[in-house]
């Protein structure tokens, strides 16, 4: 009989930060439910956080100074509102004219994404059962992406594309979380995903808004596969969270071809760590 092996995730809590500035500290603790055979880890995240705090994943606001000036014209629920614009041509007596309608910039940007919707779900996922070896580890972050993003259009989300800073913060923590044999969002050290995104140049000056967040995951054997881990983690409601937040626009993606020492006891399997964020100016 083939052994399937161990897999297990942890997401960091969601939590809005009003602060402007930038104070970091201590962290509130969140525990991630278990789900469908995935194990809860403790995830923490780092600052004082204020505001409000949705069910798992690790989501960090800060309102760029500028924004906090800005008039609103958001409606009780959030939404905001546009006008609809209409051009009458004048009429004389000797043509006819009619009347024109011209899409509001709210209509064109719906269909600009509903076309990039369509794309992704129209674009199959290459390499989603392949087993992460040391060799192989760009085509299990593509497959990795590429699934997450289907995963968003699926639900109306826009997909969320690489940056280079996200990218940086996941390796290193995927790779210390193997030197020190650990799983965990928060650094022996005490190094939060905070500290370590911002480490990396993501969030320019203490003048930017930002959101947050990080979903972690290691597997063994057949479950240490790109579609494994991520159905993992959308049957997780804390990984599930972060997925499918509609601010995210980037996405950082590590895959370590190992598994800390301790966890996986010489099993074979691989260890994933995903950011994601976007800046607010």
């Amino acid at each position: 009989m083939t052994r399937l092996g161990t897999l297990i995730a942890a997401a960091a809590p969601i939590v809005v930060w009003a602060a402007i500035g930038g104070s970091a500290g201590a962290a509130d603790v969140h525990h991630a439910r278990a789900a469908d055979g995935v194990h809860a880890a403790t995830a923490r995240s780092g600052a004082h956080a204020h505001g409000r705090r949705n069910a798992g994943g690790c989501s960090i606001t800060r309102p760029s100074a500028r924004a906090k000036h800005r008039p609103s014209c958001r409606t009780a629920s959030g939404r905001t509102t546009n006008r609809r614009v209409l051009t009458h041509t004048l009429r004389s007596p000797r043509l006819r004219t009619t009347t024109t309608t011209k899409a509001t910039p709210a209509i064109e940007a719906a269909a600009r994404q509903a076309g990039t919707i369509a794309k992704v779900l129209a674009t199959p996922c290459q390499n989603t059962e392949v087993v992460p070896e040391a060799g192989n580890l760009a085509l299990v972050r593509a497959a990795v992406l590429c699934l997450i993003n289907t995963e968003r259009a699926q639900n109306g989300k826009e997909p969320l594309s690489p940056d280079a800073h996200l990218e940086q913060a996941a390796e290193s923590h995927g790779k210390e979380m193997l030197a020190l044999d650990y799983f965990d969002h928060v650094a022996p050290s005490g190094l939060t995903p905070v500290q370590r995104i911002r480490s990396t140049g993501y969030i320019p000056s203490s003048e930017v808004g930002y959101v947050i967040g990080e979903n972690l995951a290691w597997g063994t054997l057949t479950l240490a596969t790109p579609r494994a881990i991520v159905n993992a983690w959308i049957a997780s409601p804390e990984h599930l969270a972060n997925i499918l937040e509609g601010k995210y626009h980037d996405t950082g993606i590590d895959v370590q071809p190992q598994v800390p020492e301790e966890l996986a006891e010489g099993v074979a399997g691989a260890l994933y760590t995903q950011e994601f964020g976007v800046i607010v100016h």
